[in-house]
């Protein structure tokens, strides 16, 4: 594994939701960003993580994603061969420093220092895409302290996840093991010490997350 590529703004009622909230644009495609295997922190069937949240650094925002893992090397592929480069599936969340994301991109500095950070993904355990073909169609949620924060459908996306990685495959090597976060949906919102958040994607997945 290499990187966990980060395909931002792909449901247009977020990309919205960040444009009232931080005045971000809404961009024509969706944008990539990638983190280090290093922040990855994952559970299995019915167990809980128990993740950190930095601090001084203002609010931490959840965002709830479908995320697949690439089983083999690829570059510059189209949306149908994509189809093919993916085993497995799970829910994950793409932790985001909101406040300081905010400062950074409105002094035109990079900002990785707000996307990659101790634990700023999260991730439920695998399903086989063999077990669960219908997973765009089957709705998913995040919840905090059973209080459903975000829920969607995969078929919202602007970009399905093949042309995701087929758009990334443009510009990037991709390598086997790698992760690809698809986008999340609208609800994004603020997570305090002691939250406890639910991953829940019809019977196939519920994983907690303990703050």
């Amino acid at each position: 594994m290499d990187k966990i590529i980060c395909i931002g703004k792909n449901y247009l009622e977020h990309a919205k939701e960040l444009n009232k909230m931080i005045g971000d644009s809404i961009p024509d495609k969706p944008v990539i960003f990638f983190k280090p295997p290093s922040v990855i922190q994952q559970t299995a069937h019915d167990g809980i993580i128990k993740a950190t949240l930095p601090q001084g650094h203002g609010q931490t925002h959840h965002e709830c994603e479908i995320a697949l893992r690439i089983t083999k090397d690829c570059h510059r592929i189209s949306p149908k061969e994509a189809e093919s480069y993916f085993d497995a599936v799970t829910l994950g969340l793409d932790m985001t420093l909101r406040d300081l994301q905010a400062h950074l991109k409105k002094s035109g500095h990079p900002w990785e220092m707000a996307k990659s950070f101790k634990d700023s993904i999260l991730l439920g355990p695998w399903i086989e895409l063999n077990d669960f073909k219908d997973f765009l169609n089957t709705e998913f949620s995040f919840s905090i302290n059973g209080e459903v924060k975000q829920k969607s459908f995969g078929k919202k996306m602007t970009l399905n996840p093949y042309e995701c990685l087929s758009y990334a495959s443009e510009y990037f090597e991709i390598k086997k093991g790698d992760i690809l976060f698809t986008g999340t949906p609208e609800g994004v919102g603020a997570v305090q010490r002691g939250d406890l958040g639910s991953l829940e994607w019809g019977s196939h997945l519920k994983s907690q997350i303990q703050w």
